[in-house]
Parts: C-alpha cells; structure tokens; sequence
C-alpha cells in the first residue's frame, strides 16, 4: 500500500548537521523510493530565524534546495512564537489553528491526491497542528482518508520543567494533560522507549506503539569489518555535549580504555583539549562509526531533580545510540541511562559502565582489552543493530500506518 505523508515539525531549526536531516529529509528520500509521496510541513519561529540570519547561516536555503532536488514539497512558516514554551501556550490553539487551515489548500497538504494521506507529526506542537489539519482536511473532503501519526520520541516533556524553570514547572500538569489529548486523539502514536511506554499504559490506559530511533542505512553487502577497527582501536562519540552528557564523565571513561584512541564527531570545545574532533555531515556519519571499535555514551554524572532524574532513567534512547548499532558497533554506556544500559546487557552489545558518584568504573569483565571480548560485542551490535537501520525502522511506521488508515477507511476510531 502507497500514501501521501506529510512530516509536521514545529519549533526545530533545520540545520545541515541536525536531527531533522536524518530523522526528516532523509527518512522522506527513503519513503519516495519505495513508492510513497512526502511533503514537509514545518513550523520555524521567529528567534530562530534571525538568530540564524544573523550568523549568515544558509540551512534554510539549503534545505529548500535538497527538498526540491529529491521531488519533496518543503512549506515552512516563520512564526513569532516560540512554540513549546510555557510563554505561547496561551496563544498555543491559535497559532496551531491558524498554521492548518494555512496548509489545507497548498500543495504540501498534498491536496487533490488520491493516496490517503499520513499527518507524521515530531513534537507536542506539531501534534496538535496535525489533529487539527487532519479535521480540516477530512471536513473538506470526507472521502478522503487522513490519518494522525504522533512520533512523540519523548514522554512527559521534562524540558518544560528544566527548560523554564518555576514557569515550566507550574505549566508541567498543563502538559502532562495535553499530552494525554494528543495521544488519545491520534490514530497511532510511538515511542522508541519500553520503560516510558508501560509506564504511560498503567498511568493512562492508553497503548503507545514502539518505534525504534532510525539509525543509518545498511547499503547491499555491508558488514562489519572487524580487522580494521580492532587494528585502529578508535572509540567515539557523537553530538554535542551539556544538558544530556558530561564532558567530563566522557573524558573519564574514555580514560578507563587506554588502549583505545578517541575520535569525536563533534565540535572542538574546552573540554575536549587534546582530542581529535570533527564535525561530520550525515552523508559522512556511516564511515565514521565503520571506524569505530565502540561508541561512548556517558550521560550525566551528577542527576539531581526529578525532571532530569526520569528523563536520565525513562526517556532516553538516545540517536547517537541508534546510528551506532545499525553499524554494528557496540556501546559503552552509563549505568544511568536505564532503558540503554538494559538493552546493552540484555543483548551483550557493549558494556555498563558503574558512573555512581562520579567516578565511572569498568565491570570486572574478563579480557577487557582482548580481540575476542570486543569481536564478540561487535558481533552481537551487527545483529541487534538491524532493527535500528532505516529501511527496518520505516516497516515498523509503515505497518502502523496501514493499520490505522484501514480503522479510519472502515470508519473505527
């Protein structure tokens, strides 16, 4: 079955090196080529703008470019709210309202299209544009069959809280209640935590649908070539560092393996003195993980507050993890990050590392820094990996939605 999808994203800037270019532009490239259409729907405010203007940054133009290349309806909206901001939600209905019935009558509603149609929506915000968009869309013409897709990637949205401090704090339970709407009122919604998602199904009844991070693609033939990476010995990481991961605590833990020489994708900062950085486009991600005996995965070595204690514990997965073990290389992870650390000695694709108070210590593991030991973890990584690579993430949404445009085409909710 082929359809129109339309990706909603609100709030996120566009950049070159950014998740929406993995998780977006190159996820529709990957749609098209099995027979589906995609527009891109996106929802930019203002600060972000000029902020971007004023850096001379050409992403948006750029993004354009790459969109109307590959064949993609790209229609993007600058706003003068900053949605998801405990600022704009008064203001939050009309501004979603207003943005849909924008959408309805222009190509990227994919208008006039036979297929059904995929709202696909990436945040809270771009939820609520697609349910309502989906209203719009369906009252304008009833035969057609729309269904609202909810990528919610995170649940509880902690940011509120940690982002705005007493203001988010005061707006969480107004969150955590749209939150629940949004889910609700979507025709499917995923998540690509297990522990986020039983804990949202005893809290509210309601079944959120697993969805693994996509990671890289797997080209014909791939495979791990194990020779090269045990001869260069390189471990890495990638993205930036700060509210998510210590600098420090990677430092430490890459000090834990000292036979092993890092190699960061990621921008050259104080903290990272003396080692080899390198920003990567995505086109250049796949070789770099290719290179790597491990990828680090630090977290944060000090968790105070419970916002950042659950997302710590309960809602992170992490990107970075994903494109790693669709390459098949294995992770070094803190003991913290429970819904990783878990995965990795459930399926012996790399190693926990114990960060309590600080001080990251290695598990007594016989041959640490033997060939079998990490040829065997490379091994497994490969094997699990295959779930994360895109064309096996897209058959996880491709079947959900096929499931809920049948429920909508018979009329179920």
């Amino acid at each position: 079955m082929s359809f129109h999808v339309v990706f909603i994203t609100a709030g996120e800037w566009p950049a070159q090196k950014g998740l929406l270019v993995s998780q977006v532009l190159e996820t529709a490239r990957a749609l098209q080529a099995k027979g589906h259409t995609v527009s891109w729907l996106a929802a930019i405010p203002l600060l972000s703008r000029v902020k971007r203007w004023v850096l001379r940054d050409h992403d948006l133009q750029w993004l354009h470019a790459e969109c109307q290349q590959a064949g993609i309806v790209f229609d993007h909206q600058i706003i003068p709210v900053t949605l998801g901001s405990p600022w704009s939600m008064p203001l939050r209905r009309w501004w979603h309202h207003w943005l849909a019935r924008r959408a309805l009558h222009r190509p990227v509603s994919g208008g006039g299209a036979a297929r059904a149609t995929v709202l696909h929506a990436r945040s809270y915000d771009a939820a609520e544009i697609g349910l309502q968009l989906r209203r719009l869309m369906t009252s304008h013409d009833n035969a057609r069959v729309v269904t609202a897709s909810f990528d919610m990637r995170s649940f509880l949205g902690p940011e509120s809280p940690m982002g705005y401090g007493a203001l988010g704090t005061a707006a969480y339970g107004f969150v955590k209640a749209l939150e629940f709407e949004l889910v609700r009122d979507s025709d499917v919604a995923f998540l690509p935590v297990n522990v986020g998602r039983r804990q949202y199904l005893e809290e509210t009844g309601l079944a959120i649908q697993y969805a693994p991070i996509q990671g890289l693609e797997r080209e014909p033939g791939w495979r791990v070539d194990f020779e090269a990476r045990w001869a260069q010995r390189r471990i890495g990481y990638s993205g930036s560092v700060g509210q998510w991961h210590d600098p420090v605590l990677l430092r430490k833990i890459f000090d834990l393996l000292p036979q092993c020489r890092p190699q960061l994708a990621s921008k050259m900062i104080n903290a990272f003195a003396g080692l080899d950085c390198q920003l990567y486009p995505q086109s250049g991600l796949a070789a770099y993980y290719d290179g790597l005996l491990a990828l680090v995965i630090p977290g944060l070595a000090q968790i105070e507050g419970y916002y950042r204690t659950l997302q710590m514990r309960c809602n992170l997965f992490s990107t970075k993890a994903a494109e790693a073990l669709s390459r098949g290389v294995p992770l070094i992870v803190s003991s913290e990050l429970q819904e990783l650390a878990d995965f990795v000695r459930e399926h012996e694709c790399g190693i926990v590392v114990d960060v309590r108070h600080g001080r990251p210590t290695l598990p007594p593991l016989p041959g640490l820094d033997s060939r079998e030991l990490w040829e065997r973890l490379s091994a497994n990584a490969a094997r699990v990996g295959g779930r994360f690579a895109r064309q096996a993430v897209l058959e996880v949404y491709e079947r959900a939605w096929e499931a809920a445009l049948a429920r909508r085409q018979e009329g179920q909710p």
